[in-house]
């Protein structure tokens, strides 16, 4: 079945360091005091997730592994876009190497959000699915149960939202976890199969703590690995990415030389 869409427009939130999203956003304070925001939703439109699935298929083809790692993983949405534009591919038979995705975000609340199988779908998120996929309900059902992430602002912007149950399809296929990307990145293993996704992330922190990371992913990451960030990251971030070992191959998608 596809979701029939109606003419409407949506901009609920226009602000540049905070860009669009569906249906989830909190602000919240690190241990560490920093003030850091989670905005999310499906299929968000900074990056051609179908034309990515197809980069990361054609370039991982002779790995038998694939490791993908995403920060800042807020309720799933991305990560689950991650798994459809895989499952969506035409290629689709090459897939089962690069799960389960390993996502992690610093926010508790919204860890436990991923972690139980429900999601809160606006009307233009179910659009976007539905555009993007053959069939909504491969991944999607009807529940009566309800989602609620403490302290959501969007709840005060729009509530043209509903909850759904998200299908095993995806959630067996991605481990949720809390976890601080400056604690992580310095043990990644990789054996140039390594896809690490930190969008829309690291433009939030300072220009010292953005090459600290940078930095440790190069070290980190062998040659045809990949980095993904998202349309915050376009300047500082990218451009330091640019500087540091890695060539843009699709934008906000960087490989490493």
């Amino acid at each position: 079945m596809r979701i029939q869409c109606n003419q409407y427009s949506y901009t609920p939130y226009k602000n540049y360091a905070t860009p669009s999203f569906g249906r989830s956003g909190r602000n919240y304070k690190t241990k560490e005091g920093l003030e850091m925001s989670t905005v999310t939703c499906p299929f968000r439109s900074d990056m051609e997730w179908l034309e990515l699935a197809q980069f990361e298929i054609d370039n991982f083809k002779n790995k038998n592994k694939v490791n993908i790692i995403q920060f800042a993983a807020s309720d799933g949405s991305e990560a689950y876009t991650q798994i459809m534009s895989l499952l969506e591919s035409d290629n689709y038979r090459n897939t089962k190497k690069f799960f389960p995705i390993k996502a992690y975000d610093i926010d508790e609340n919204v860890v436990k959000a991923a972690r139980s199988g429900l999601i809160n779908l606006h009307t233009v998120d179910e659009c976007d699915i539905a555009e993007n996929c053959k069939d909504f309900n491969r991944y999607y059902f009807n529940t009566n149960e309800k989602l609620h992430i403490p302290d959501n602002f969007c709840d005060s912007i729009d509530k043209c939202y509903k909850t759904y149950k998200v299908a095993p399809t995806l959630t067996n296929k991605v481990i949720f976890n809390q976890g601080d990307i400056f604690k992580i990145v310095p043990h990644i293993e990789d054996n140039s199969n390594s896809i690490v996704l930190c969008r829309n992330m690291l433009a939030y922190f300072s220009g010292q703590k953005i090459h600290e990371i940078i930095d440790t992913l190069s070290h980190r990451l062998k040659s045809g690995s990949i980095i993904v960030t998202g349309g915050l990251d376009t300047n500082n971030v990218d451009n330091y990415i640019k500087l540091s070992g890695f060539d843009e191959v699709i934008k906000h998608v960087f490989r490493k030389i």
